[in-house]
């Protein structure tokens, strides 16, 4: 495993720990749907579902981890978000989805809710 990888998984144990102290539940980590989507974090509280995108960087160069996020990888998290809830979860039920991210920067981390609105 390269560095890169090794700081990516850093940041999602932190962004993890930093749900749990939320109160949420983390339900998985890491959900593939396909070759190339992946939702680093699902996690859940009462009746709303998160789908979390975790950033991580290192320096402030380029704009910082929240502007890493392309329409691309936002388009990819909502389409294995749909799979995960097709597979997962009946038709009606009473579940709140959000997306949100947690931007790690320079080890400040920061929780933006509602990243897809």
């Amino acid at each position: 495993m390269d560095d890169r990888h090794g700081k990516g998984d850093q940041g999602e144990d932190r962004a993890e720990l930093f749900l749990k102290e939320q109160g949420f539940s983390i339900i998985t980590r890491n959900y593939r749907f396909g070759r190339y989507a992946e939702i680093d974090i699902i996690a859940q509280k009462d009746k709303l579902l998160l789908f979390v995108e975790v950033r991580s960087r290192y320096s402030d160069s380029m704009g910082g981890a929240l502007y890493s996020i392309r329409p691309t990888k936002l388009k990819r998290i909502r389409k294995c978000a749909e799979s995960y809830l097709a597979f997962v979860y009946p038709p009606n039920n009473e579940i709140e989805c959000r997306f949100d991210l947690i931007a790690i920067d320079c080890g400040e981390l920061s929780w933006h809710k509602d990243i897809m609105r």
